[in-house]
């Protein structure tokens, strides 16, 4: 513990004793007549030194005081670390005891871990017991309500599946029918070139039939130009007989065609035959030329012996896509009604579609699906009645086809011009 240190004596007391002893040696030395005078001069060194012994006494007494007080200062530090040495010891008692209950904590805890996984497989056992029970209960549940529901459905399953089986057995009949359909069409169209080609090539022979009358009335008239008797007599004839034979319009006579061989004397194909006397081309014979050439070709188009039903639509169906204004429609595969383009409007150009179906409107056009070049397809699976539709060239220039009927369920292609 610290304490007040003590009270110390006042120092004005040898200051003031000092001073006189000092006046009074400075007396005896000024009133004496010789200061060197044993008296006077003893006198004088005595009161001197009686001053400066007791100048010495009051710092003797500071100097012990501060000793004493250094002392005192110096036993309370080492009561101090005394103290705290005491405290130490028993921190570190307290300590060891608590490294001693942590030893302890530590190895109960030890053995608990050692026998956890014990415990816990237990646990575990436990829990899947409890699962499986839960799992038996609920599947034996789940297994009554389904022998409830089949019970209970069973009557609408088989109808069902009869449905099926019937829905099954229809699409069966319609592929076969299909096929066949297909079979024949394709048939018709091969009898339908042959026919063609054939005409063609008899069309081929009759016509150089009529070059070389007209090669031969020009090489037998000397004083006039080769193309001029030539021309004149089979332009005349042969422009009626091409407008009025239907033939004539599917494969047109060009009326510079008899002119070309009149250029040259004789024609490349009567060079190899037999040099003959030249004789004058009769119109009357030019004349019965083509109308052999014209009524073979109508007879051909007007007997119904020679063309199927087939060629027939074929036939009738080859105008109407030149125009664009007949679409061929046929069944969709999987329901939908779809619509095929055949148009070419330019790269950068789409092809919109408007009409009442669904998703349609008359005011906005809808943009087109782009296939392959050329080709432009819309289809919808929400279409239950027939719907009339119209196509637009950027959704501004409509088509010269007019309006499309389309069917449900059916995928229809046209072509569209503008």
């Amino acid at each position: 513990m610290n304490l007040d240190p003590a009270p110390r004596q006042s120092k004005l007391v040898y200051f003031a004793i000092d001073a006189g002893l000092l006046i009074t040696a400075f007396i005896i030395v000024f009133f004496a007549k010789n200061p060197y005078a044993p008296l006077p001069f003893v006198s004088a060194v005595l009161c001197i030194v009686l001053a400066a012994i007791i100048a010495l006494i009051p710092l003797l007494i500071d100097y012990a005081a501060d000793s004493a007080e250094y002392v005192q200062s110096e036993r309370g530090r080492v009561t101090e670390q005394v103290q705290r040495l005491h405290a130490a010891g028993e921190s570190l008692a307290r300590a060891a005891a608590q490294i001693k209950a942590v030893e302890e904590a530590v190895h109960k805890t030890a053995h608990t871990a050692e026998n956890l996984p014990y415990r816990m497989q237990e646990k575990l056992a436990e829990f899947n017991e409890a699962l499986a029970e839960k799992d038996t209960e609920e599947r034996e549940a789940l297994e009554r309500e389904l022998d409830e529901l089949r019970a209970a459905n069973s009557a609408n399953l088989k109808a069902v599946a009869d449905k099926i089986a019937k829905a099954t057995a229809e699409w069966s009949t319609l592929e076969t029918s299909s096929r066949l359909q297909l079979a024949a069409a394709q048939d018709a169209g091969a009898k339908l070139q042959g026919k063609l080609q054939a005409t063609l090539a008899e069309f081929d022979s009759r016509i150089s039939r009529i070059t070389h009358l007209l090669a031969a009335s020009a090489n037998s008239t000397p004083p006039m130009p080769p193309a001029a008797p030539v021309v004149a007599p089979t332009t005349a004839p042969v422009a009626p007989v091409a407008k009025s034979s239907p033939p004539a319009q599917e494969f047109p006579l060009p009326a510079s065609e008899p002119a070309a061989p009149a250029d040259s004397p004789v024609s490349e194909e009567s060079k190899p035959r037999k040099p003959r006397a030249p004789r004058k081309a009769k119109p009357e014979d030019i004349l019965a030329v083509m109308s052999d050439d014209s009524g073979s070709a109508e007879g051909e188009a007007a007997s119904p012996s020679n063309h199927s039903p087939a060629v027939a639509d074929d036939e009738s169906a080859a105008p109407a896509e030149t125009t664009g204004s007949k679409p061929e429609s046929s069944t969709s595969s999987d329901g939908a009604t779809r619509l095929l383009v055949t148009a070419y409007i330019g790269i950068g150009n789409k092809l919109f579609i408007r009409g009442d179906g669904p998703g349609l409107s008359w005011d906005k056009g809808v943009p087109m699906q782009f296939v392959s070049i050329g080709k432009w397809g819309w289809a919808s699976h929400d279409a239950t009645a027939p719907m009339r539709c119209k196509l637009y060239k950027n959704d501004e220039s409509a088509a010269l086809s007019g309006e499309v009927s389309l069917e449900p369920g059916k995928h229809v292609e046209v072509t569209a011009l503008f």
